[in-house]
């Protein structure tokens, strides 16, 4: 690590601006001599920290067995860590709640108060798993989501608000009426049913609006909208700019949506008149009043930040997390896997994740590459698949397990229930069946449905064994086809790669498995992925008859 002739420069003019007086045969061997320690310097701190952080492994004996479990050395490293700001990237199955609760019981043994340690998660489940595990080291840690963390910088600071439950959706039915929305329905089933719109068109006129069953998606439609514009903490003036950008669209589609942005304006103006006269608050305020509060409020005072499942987090809970290291100097450690963000449909913005160096500045970025869960087979298929999309973090996962056919495929023609009893006749062991949606419970028998769930309730879950259903090339299939509603382009956060977050989900789905996964594939109509896998991994692959 070398310094160029620009910081040499600024070397020179902060630190020999006394030797100018000298002669200069003096002042450059000065200068040189300086320089030349300058240059070492890095090195020798690199090799100061590898001798104290084995001093660190060798005092902190708990790293070899925590839980039954010894942690490998960039999991003792992160727990380590001092640096201001650490970003820690894990693979599934690599121990990540291990290296969390590690590291918060060296911040205890160490002297750090445990009112000095802010612990953060994206939902209560996730909060309740970590409480557990912690409370089983006798360590009384405060572990918040990020909403419940919002409600006490708000109590803190003296505001207390009641909070709104399930009012939009009926702000949304008093507000609408068949008229206000007529247009947009006959755009909308246009655009999906082409010849058949007429027909369509004329049965809704003869029927009651909100009878339909367009009208639940409508309403979910600007349901979804308006979560999402306040998840950006935007203003009212946001819309004069979805507006103006609605502007530059072909007259189609910039007399629907134009009609559609104006009705979302009102429904959120009579929505936020709503929560202020009542005094009430939703999720976003819990986030976006915080942020507000934080300006001129006050904090605890915190030493240290920890959050679990970063790569989940929203742009306006990045910001609250900025703003309480403004106040308190905390040093952050944050940890997740971009290759599970599936909640872009709840705000996550993945470039919080990936961009976290540019948002908090003097960065340490560790990986967890070592895998505990997988086998190396399943990871050598799964890594080539994540990574079509090369927006998402490269990362070589290592498993010491080894299973030759990780994939097990059965295909079905017409009876896929049939198919699946069969299996679970015979299957040893614990297991999940995992489906996209939670219509998918329609093939089970009522004894299987306690071991059925979606794969995002699946998410941070393991079993034996892992099946998945439904894996056909439909719009209600894996991956699920259903395109957003074009209004939502104006708050979402749009994924470049075709699919991305369903290719996402899907290595969620199969990497919960200890062993290996059974796929149900129909065999008239399968699942792209399924036949991207076969394409591309036929030795990993067996074919089941």
């Amino acid at each position: 690590m070398y310094i160029n002739l620009e910081e040499e420069n600024k070397i020179e003019k902060k630190y020999y601006p006394l030797y100018l007086k000298y002669n200069h045969g003096l002042y450059k061997i000065v200068k040189r001599d300086f320089l030349k320690k300058y240059r070492l310097l890095p090195f020798l701190i690199q090799k100061n920290n590898e001798v104290y952080l084995k001093k660190l492994k060798q005092l902190y004996k708990f790293l070899n067995n925590l839980d039954g479990y010894k942690l490998d050395e960039i999991q003792k490293n992160i727990v380590l860590s001092e640096e201001k700001n650490t970003l820690v990237i894990a693979g599934a199955g690599s121990g990540k709640t291990l290296t969390l609760v590690a590291r918060i019981i060296y911040l205890l043994k160490k002297g750090v108060r445990p009112s000095e340690i802010l612990c953060l998660t994206l939902t209560n489940k996730c909060a309740s798993n970590l409480k557990e595990k912690l409370q089983k080291h006798h360590m009384k840690i405060e572990v918040l989501t990020f909403h419940k963390l919002g409600l006490a910088i708000l109590r803190d600071n003296g505001y207390f608000f009641e909070i709104a439950s399930d009012v939009l959706p009926k702000i949304i039915d008093d507000f609408i009426t068949y008229n206000k929305v007529k247009d947009l329905v006959d755009v909308r089933f246009k655009i999906i049913n082409g010849e058949e719109a007429d027909e369509i068109i004329s049965y809704m006129q003869t029927i009651i609006f909100k009878e339909t069953n367009y009208y639940a998606y409508f309403k979910q439609t600007i349901i979804t909208f308006i979560n999402l514009f306040k998840n950006h903490n935007y203003s009212i003036d946001k819309f004069h700019d979805f507006l103006e950008k609605n502007n530059k669209e072909n007259n189609y589609i910039k007399k629907r949506n134009e009609k559609y942005l104006y009705l979302l304006k009102a429904i959120y103006e009579n929505y936020e008149s709503y929560l202020q006269i009542n005094n009430k608050i939703d999720f976003n305020d819990m986030i976006n009043k915080a942020i507000k509060v934080l300006d001129m409020g006050t904090i605890k005072k915190y030493k240290y930040i920890i959050i679990d499942e970063y790569q989940d987090i929203s742009w306006a809970k990045g910001m609250l997390i900025k703003k309480i290291q403004e106040k308190t100097d905390a040093s952050i450690l944050a940890i997740g896997d971009d290759w599970q963000s599936i909640y872009r449909f709840t705000g996550s913005d993945l470039s919080v994740f990936t961009d976290f160096a540019q948002h908090f500045r003097y960065t340490k970025i560790f990986k967890l590459n070592n895998t505990y869960r997988n086998s190396q087979e399943l990871l050598t298929i799964m890594n080539k698949f994540i990574m079509k999309n090369q927006s998402q973090v490269k990362k070589d996962l290592i498993s010491c397990k080894s299973i030759r056919t990780p994939l097990l495929i059965y295909y079905y023609e017409k009876n896929q229930k049939t198919v699946l009893t069969n299996i679970l006749k015979k299957i040893k062991g614990n297991y999940l069946i995992l489906g996209r949606n939670n219509d998918d419970i329609n093939l089970l028998a009522k004894k299987y449905y306690k071991y059925f769930m979606t794969v995002h309730k699946a998410k941070g879950l393991e079993a034996d064994k892992v099946i998945i259903v439904n894996l056909e090339n439909s719009n209600l299939g894996f991956p699920n086809k259903i395109v957003d509603d074009d209004i939502l382009k104006y708050v979402s956060i749009k994924d470049e790669y075709l699919y991305a977050e369903e290719r996402r989900l899907f290595y969620v789905a199969l990497t919960r498995t200890k062993t290996y996964n059974i796929l149900l594939v129909n065999k008239n109509n399968p699942s792209i992925f399924v036949e991207e896998l076969i394409k591309e991994n036929k030795e990993y692959i067996k074919i089941m008859n």
